[in-house]
């Protein structure tokens, strides 16, 4: 059976687990609608539960990992060099190819209020970009109404956040109205292979703060990109805006009045740089977006 890269991607991830764990998978996933393309989550346990997303359906494994397998699949995720991901892993996660995260669950160390380490790893989360955006014209088409004004996506975790703020930079960077997009990719979440064909530069493995300046002040970028905003980067987006580049973010939130009340996007809106807000709601496996503005 012909995967597509994105597949293969998955699939060569799923070869990091135990080869029990692995064969589970991809026989469950061989017996769904949609193959691989639907898993959006794996979740491993040492010497727990295990188990898969798939589409939005949560199915507990068989097989289970031992503590001594769970140091082997954190030794493969690393190339057997840890010091190497050090600064990655104290922010609690792996990036692998083609943007799949993973996240990491251990002992923490600290030196100066700061995570210097983390030790004895007992679960993994491997989040899988998902497939196609089911609703990339129609998110076009609200950027298109809203050019040159900000945008702000929000969903609960989980929804689509990434995968729109994906698919959006491929539309803006595609075509005759082409735009040079920017993608400030601080977890390697972007794959340059996708943007073959559009204007897309990413900045990958950038801190905010570095990022945003390159990316106004020396890649010319005439829309910039972000995916998850923090607490901290209030400073360094007021300065890209103050360029007059209109940036796309996302935010965890579940409704514009949420967004309105959070206290790490108060200075953000105070100061308009963002004039556009759309919400993202799955139910049922389709999508439904809300279009509002300030």
């Amino acid at each position: 059976m012909l995967l597509t890269e994105k597949e293969g991607r998955a699939e060569r991830a799923l070869k990091l687990l135990p080869r029990a764990v692995c064969e589970e998978i991809i026989r469950l996933l061989r017996a769904r609608r949609g193959g691989i393309g639907a898993l959006s989550e794996v979740r491993i346990r040492a010497g727990g539960l295990c188990s898969v997303l798939a589409g939005e359906e949560n199915i507990i494994l068989y097989n289970t990992v031992t503590p001594y397998e769970m140091e082997e699949v954190v030794r493969r995720l690393t190339d057997g060099a840890l010091y190497t991901y050090r600064d990655s892993i104290s922010s609690g996660f792996v990036t692998l190819e083609g943007g799949i995260r993973v996240g990491l669950c251990g002992l923490a160390r600290y030196e100066y209020k700061s995570v210097v380490g983390v030790t004895d790893m007992r679960s993994l989360v491997f989040r899988f970009p998902r497939g196609e955006c089911a609703f990339t014209e129609e998110l076009y088409e609200i950027w298109r109404r809203g050019v040159g004004a900000g945008m702000l996506i929000y969903s609960p975790p989980g929804v689509g956040k990434t995968t729109a703020l994906r698919a959006l930079a491929g539309a803006v960077g595609r075509g005759e109205s082409a735009r040079r997009v920017c993608v400030v990719d601080e977890r390697c979440e972007f794959c340059e292979e996708d943007y073959r064909d559009a204007q897309v530069d990413i900045l990958k493995g950038y801190r905010r703060k570095s990022g945003l300046e390159i990316a106004t002040r020396t890649m010319s970028a005439e829309v910039v990109m972000i995916d998850e905003l923090g607490a901290d980067d209030a400073g360094s987006i007021l300065q890209a805006v103050r360029c007059g580049i209109p940036l796309v973010a996302t935010a965890h939130a579940a409704s514009f009045e949420e967004i309105k009340k959070k206290a790490s996007l108060s200075l953000l809106l105070e100061c308009g740089a963002f004039e556009v807000f759309v919400g993202i709601r799955r139910s049922g496996g389709k999508y439904t977006l809300t279009e509002d503005r300030l």
